[in-house]
C-alpha cells in the first residue's frame, strides 16, 4: 500500500530483538497503513544502551516515552494511533 505524501508521519523507536520485535514491526506498519499513516520506526536491538529497564522485553516508543511494553494486539495499536491524528 503506496500513502500519499501529505498523510500524517509518526516518528516511534521499537525496541527489542527476535521475532517479538518482527511481529511488533508487523503490526505497527499494518496499523498505520490501514489508518493513512507513515511511520518512521527506528529499530533499537541494544536494549542496554537505553538505560533503563526494558532491558528483557518489547517496548514501542514515541518522543522518548513508552507506549506500549511487550507484544500487543493489532486492534490497540489502532486504538493508539488514531488518538495520535
Amino acid at each position: 500500500m503506496t500513502l500519499p505524501p501529505a498523510a500524517p508521519i509518526i516518528y516511534l523507536t521499537l525496541v527489542g530483538t527476535g521475532e517479538p520485535l518482527l511481529r511488533m514491526e508487523k503490526r505497527l506498519f499494518c496499523a498505520a497503513g490501514g489508518l493513512g499513516i507513515r511511520l518512521e520506526v527506528e529499530i533499537r536491538k541494544d536494549v542496554e544502551a537505553l538505560g533503563n529497564s526494558l532491558q528483557q522485553s518489547l517496548a514501542v516508543l514515541h518522543d522518548g516515552k513508552l507506549i506500549f511494553n511487550g507484544l500487543h494486539r493489532i486492534e490497540e495499536v489502532e486504538s493508539w494511533l488514531k488518538n495520535l491524528k
